[in-house]
């Protein structure tokens, strides 16, 4: 299977990048052990399109916050970067932060990671969840003999041809759907507390609708959170607050600085918060030792009281998400203090 990166020529930055370098003056070359060298040093570089990023003084300002980005860091970031990014922003804007080209050594073969083996404060090595058969997999990725090249080679050919086939565009007839739906259920509410009978029935049935109501938009908050409705950052954001902040409650800048996380890290007991919910639930047994946690920056321990929860979270679950929605608040409150 061809491969993507041939250390240890450079990769080829694209068309839009190749004009930001000349413009901005000819790029040294940074190999695998400078990398290294550097983020040791506290450098937040992040390797996008064949380009060394910089990103120290963009980290703080970063929509989809910093953790996001501190997890790609001494990492070919290039498909996440494309995935979660427009068009004009990858190939415009991030190569503006640029301060060498890659190469990768001789000794260090193309990987998704050149720091994996470094304790960051930040980002823990990266390991993988269980496969299901109650057995622990390797907990790095550089010990399970990938071949990296190859995965990413397939990645993009089907990035392509689900591009091609129009599958990241917004069908906005589904949305209009969704409206009639919600403007349905905020209808009954209303009507049955103004005009229904002054009866504990009333009020319980315009409570349901409320619910259903408020659970259908957070669907579309998730979708406004991830920019996917428009694509204009600034428009989905201020209908994302109007939907998530003003009718639910729930803060969109603290779900988009935990999700995005979620996104990168994905199922990584060490760094993603979707799935650090310890002393109550814990979805895999490399939770039952203490972890620490790189988002709320914490050991989870698996003490006596969570030994107590996870031994009975299958009887205590739907208990556990009738309050879950307030853990979601407090969440929410805390980000913005």
């Amino acid at each position: 299977m061809p491969s993507i990166i041939s250390p240890p020529k450079p990769a080829a930055p694209s068309e839009a990048s190749a004009k930001l370098g000349k413009r901005f003056g000819k790029l040294p070359l940074c190999t695998a052990s400078e990398l290294r060298r550097r983020v040791e040093q506290g450098e937040y570089l992040v390797i996008i399109d064949g380009l060394v990023c910089k990103l120290n003084g963009f980290i703080n300002k970063h929509p989809g916050g910093p953790l996001s980005i501190m997890h790609m860091v001494g990492r070919d970031a290039t498909d996440e970067a494309r995935s979660m990014h427009p068009a004009e922003v990858f190939e415009g804007t991030m190569p503006r932060w640029a301060v060498a080209r890659f190469v990768a050594d001789e000794k260090a073969a193309a990987q998704a990671s050149y720091v994996e083996d470094l304790d960051l404060p930040y980002s823990t090595p990266r390991s993988t969840l269980e496969d299901g058969s109650g057995h622990p997999q390797p907990e790095s990725s550089s010990a399970t003999n990938l071949d990296y090249a190859a995965i990413q080679h397939d990645y993009r050919k089907l990035d392509v041809q689900l591009r091609e086939e129009g599958m990241y565009q917004c069908d906005y007839r589904d949305y209009a759907g969704e409206a009639v739906r919600y403007v349905s259920l905020f209808a009954i509410a209303c009507g049955l507390i103004l005009l229904g009978p002054a009866s504990a029935w009333t009020y319980l049935a315009a409570g349901v609708s409320t619910a259903l109501l408020w659970q259908q938009l957070a669907f579309f908050a998730h979708d406004l959170g991830h920019n996917e409705l428009t694509g204009r950052r600034e428009f989905d954001m201020v209908l994302g607050i109007c939907v998530a902040d003003v009718l639910g409650g729930l803060s969109v800048g603290w779900w988009k600085k935990n999700h995005n996380t979620h996104h990168i890290v994905t199922n990584d007991v060490h760094n993603d918060p979707d799935i650090q919910h310890l002393p109550f639930l814990a979805v895999s047994t490399r939770l039952f030792e203490s972890r620490y946690s790189t988002y709320y920056r914490r050991i989870m321990e698996f003490d006596a009281a969570a030994r107590m929860f996870v031994a009975l979270q299958d009887k205590l679950y739907y208990l556990i998400m009738c309050f879950a929605r307030y853990n979601l608040y407090f969440l929410s409150w805390n980000y913005l203090l």
